[in-house]
């Protein structure tokens, strides 16, 4: 369109027309086409605005554009409004303003006269991703929904609104189908593959879990594993022992069966087998002998494990309980329990920094296993299997019945969810890859003398990643911690031939297919999660005491329940304790957040039976259970409570509307998918120095080696987001930075971010937020992880990196004598003992008098650049004085 053609539909508006129009909309409040802020009521009585000053800033943001086309914005915006709100109800006026905005902002931003199918996919995924906030773009954390985006974008409204006024500002030919196949591209895409065009239609968003947030999920999923999984254990190779336990008592099988689950629930004889109490007594008595025997077993794999246990098993071999010797033992152990292959296990304790004898390692053993088989022992009982929020009601038809899935038996699938939740973690596989079995798993010794000490073997799972190589197996290294919890599921799940190891044979056709059972374990743990994790007891702890120190500082007498509660929290924490606690603010937000979301979660998570069952038409029809309503009022727009209403009763039963309404009420809500794990696995990578990152980096990522990087990052699917994996850990450092104030960071890069922020009013967390994302997707150019820090590689000094060559930094030589200096290294107090470990070998360098001056430069720097940070870092560490002690000694000398 030529400016001409601009200027002559600018004259040719009737202003009585447009305010006849205006007038006649449903819901006006008596506003004047000249004003800019209009006055809407729908029936329910609800008020909105539509304010076209918001529009005012496409002129001062993108006055070319806006001078080119020869239109005043606000003029322009108003008439094409009326057109697309009198096809509208009441309650979209305020959206369609939105979406007209950043249409307009998608044409400006790129200087574009029209839409075009050339310049679509660029509009349209501007649109998907992006709002208009104080005058300028604001990236959105996910998607836009398909409903929103239906609300925001009439596209043949806004072409008839366009055409009508003479502007020639979408192309013909970009059609309704035109679109819909550009969205089915972007989707994927701007998802990382995440959500399907299909998925974003039914209503699914963009799964937001990162690794500041999930990290304490898999912990706690781990934790939990790791605490019952010797009971689980127990319990489900006593409830695989019918046949066995039913020919020692001579009584058939399916006797055996119909009882076995209840006596390990902990129920008298009298209620298991009335009729009978003698057979019944023998039955319980075998019952509980075989459990109990599993048990001792499997808690004595347990315990022997253990950090702690494993550190003393050093001592006693005269070993130092490094952790690279804990690492070791472990391995040895855990083989020797599993293989009781005496060639090969003398050989690896030989092996040790110094050799065990074979009679003292049987001995230690011996004497462990019967310490802890002296430890008590119990059958479980219906009480404690409730404790974790299991009751055995099962559903059909929508309504509760009894018997069904046994309480020892849900035990069990919640322990093997938090564990296959673990495996799905540390691999970052997709949900279809995990359908192996524990044969399919190969061990051969490591080669690589990094870490073979710590590690003797490495592990490759051969199987299929369907994705990418179809129906040709594929070699893909696993550590050990994932195979020691595979081999446990398959314990559990009874696992054997090439039965999945990992889960139990949910598609009894096609056993291998892990998809559905994946999607359904990784969320099985949630709600434990939110209401039992350590992290959120422990502030939850801490909130309490707060609360009663307010009190007793008011001067108030606590009552007997405050006293209470005091004295049960001082048994864990002294008062000063208590009063000096610092809780990190990452877990403080991930507690917020989990507590304040999980109704929404738990309305999401709750199967569409009894109370729940139509709850669309419930809703519809006011019937649904007060709370439920309530919850959708709160988090569903008026728009898609209008479109529910236009809906028939057939639509309202259907899958795809209930999925869209969830879709809604979820927002940004957080919660775990298979997909979230594999970015998390990703960042944790990066992160793996990083002491926040917890306990991915402290313990099970050490054994990632650089081929496992290297084939996640090679599969083609993973390349489009390994960018925004480097982002977002950027924006995590440079956010947890923010809010720590520095504290607890060093390095050259600590006083580039401290300039800036004294020079930069961050006061909010949205403000915090703000300046972390500019800086990762602005200032920052790349990320690149060592144990002496973060090499964060700022695009506006990268010339000045000291492992530069004409300009350009050749990273790959990164070493602690070219970054400790460098204006891009940033560290933190996590990796102070690495680098104390580092300059070992420095320090004495400078203690030798037999060493000329003209060598020992190099290890005075190091030295000193070392002794500046830790004690930036902990003024008050230990090795401080040591290190300044050498450093005057030296200067003394040379003077």
């Amino acid at each position: 369109m030529t400016a001409t053609i601009a200027r002559r539909h600018r004259n040719l508006p009737d202003l009585n027309e447009l305010q006849a129009r205006l007038s006649a909309l449903p819901g006006n409040r008596g506003n004047q086409f000249t004003e800019n802020v209009w006055q809407f009521i729908n029936q329910r009585g609800k008020r909105y605005t539509v304010d076209f000053d918001t529009v005012l800033a496409l002129s001062e943001v993108y006055p070319d554009w806006v001078r080119e086309r020869g239109i005043d914005p606000v003029s322009l915006s108003k008439q094409i409004w009326l057109s697309l709100a009198e096809s509208t109800t009441v309650n979209s006026y305020t959206r369609r303003l939105k979406g007209l905005r950043l249409w307009m902002v998608a044409l400006a931003r790129r200087n574009l006269p029209r839409l075009t199918r050339e310049n679509s996919r660029a509009v349209l995924t501007f649109m998907l991703t992006n709002n208009w906030r104080g005058g300028r773009p604001s990236p959105l954390k996910a998607v836009r929904s398909e409903m929103d985006m239906t609300f925001l974008m009439p596209l043949q409204a806004l072409k008839d609104a366009t055409s009508e006024l003479g502007l020639d500002w979408i192309s013909r030919d970009v059609t309704e189908a035109h679109v819909r196949r550009q969205f089915k591209v972007l989707i994927p895409e701007l998802t990382d593959n995440d959500l399907t065009y299909q998925d974003w239609k039914k209503g699914q968003s963009f799964n937001l879990l990162t690794l500041d947030h999930g990290r304490y999920y898999v912990e706690h999923c781990l934790n939990f594993f790791e605490e019952h999984a010797p009971l689980a254990c127990a319990l489900s190779q006593t409830l695989q022992a019918c046949a066995t336990i039913a020919t020692d008592l001579g009584v058939s099988q399916t006797s055996v069966r119909a009882h076995i689950s209840r006596v390990l629930e902990g129920r008298p004889v009298t209620e298991i087998w009335p009729s009978r109490p003698a057979l019944g007594q023998r039955m319980q008595t075998a019952v509980v002998d075989y459990f109990l025997e599993a048990h001792r077993k499997a808690r004595f794999e347990h315990h022997v494990l253990k950090e702690n246990v494993l550190e003393q098993v050093a001592e006693a071999f005269g070993l130092v309980p490094s952790p690279e010797t804990v690492d070791r033992l472990r391995v040895i152990i855990w083989d020797w329990l599993r293989r009781e292959d005496i060639e090969e296990t003398q050989c690896l304790l030989g092996e040790c920094q110094r050799p065990v004898l074979w009679h003292l390692f049987l001995q230690i053993l011996d004497a462990m296993k019967q310490r802890c088989d002296q430890s008590g022992s119990f059958v479980p009982t219906v009480a404690f299997f409730k404790s974790f929020g299991l009751d055995g009601t099962v559903y059909e038809g929508g309504k509760k019945t009894k018997g069904g899935y046994s309480l020892p038996r849900q035990f069990i699938e919640l322990v093997a969810s938090a564990g296959l939740v673990g495996v799905v973690a540390l691999t970052g596989w997709r949900a279809s890859e995990f359908g192996f079995s524990y044969s399919d798993i190969q061990r051969n010794r490591n080669m690589d003398k990094l870490d073979q000490y710590a590690f003797p073997h490495r592990y490759q799972v051969d199987w299929y990643v369907y994705k990418t190589s179809g129906r040709v197996r594929q070699l893909r290294e696993v550590t050990f911690s994932a195979v020691a919890i595979a081999e446990r599921l398959g314990r559990m799940h009874g696992s054997d031939g090439d039965r999945p190891c990992l889960y139990g044979t949910f598609n009894r056709k096609i056993p291998s297919q892990s998809e559905e059972t994946v999607l359904k374990a990784v969320s099985g743990l949630w709600p434990h999660y939110v209401q039992h994790y350590a992290g959120f007891e422990l502030i939850d702890n801490w909130e309490s005491w707060q609360n009663l120190a307010q009190v007793e500082a008011s001067g108030d007498l606590l009552t007997m329940d405050q006293y209470r509660e005091k004295e049960r929290l001082l048994v864990s924490r002294s008062a000063d304790e208590w009063s000096e606690l610092s809780i990190d603010g990452n877990l403080r937000e991930a507690h917020r957040r989990s507590r304040e979301e999980w109704p929404r979660l738990a309305f999401f998570f709750q199967r569409s039976f009894g109370d729940k069952k139509d709850w669309v038409s419930q809703y519809r029809g006011g019937t649904l259970r007060a709370d439920w309503r309530a919850l959708l009022d709160t988090h569903l727009s008026d728009e898609t409570r209008d479109w529910l209403s236009s809906l028939s009763d057939v639509e309202c039963q259907s899958g795809e509307t209930s999925k869209t309404i969830h879709s809604e009420m979820l927002g940004e809500a957080l919660y775990p998918s298979p997909h979230a794990f594999r970015h998390m696995w990703a960042e944790a990578i990066y992160r793996r120095f990083d002491g926040d990152a917890g306990w991915m980096i402290r313990s099970q990522f050490k054994h990632i080696s650089r081929t496992m990087w290297l084939a996640y990052i090679r599969d083609k699917d993973n390349r489009a987001g390994h960018q925004r994996v480097k982002i977002r850990v950027i924006n995590s450092l440079v956010h947890n930075y923010i809010k720590s104030h520095g504290e607890g960071y060093a390095g050259q890069m600590n006083k580039l971010l401290r300039r800036l922020l004294r020079q930069t009013r961050v006061q909010s967390p949205e403000q915090q937020m703000e300046l972390a994302e500019q800086l990762a997707n602005i200032e920052v150019e790349n990320i690149k992880a060592n144990p002496w820090g973060y090499c964060l590689l700022m695009r506006r000094t990268r010339y000045r990196a000291r492992c530069a060559e004409q300009g350009e930094p050749m990273r790959h030589n990164a070493s602690p004598e070219l970054c400790l200096g460098c204006v891009h290294n940033l560290m933190q107090t996590t990796n102070v003992e690495w680098m104390l470990f580092q300059i070992a070998s420095h320090v004495e360098v400078l203690n030798n008098p037999a060493v000329p001056d003209i060598f020992k430069q190099p290890s005075l720097e190091m030295v000193r650049d070392v002794t500046r940070h830790v004690r930036t870092l902990n003024a008050r560490h230990e090795a401080l004085p040591e290190l300044e002690s050498v450093l005057t000694s030296y200067k003394l000398r040379t003077a």
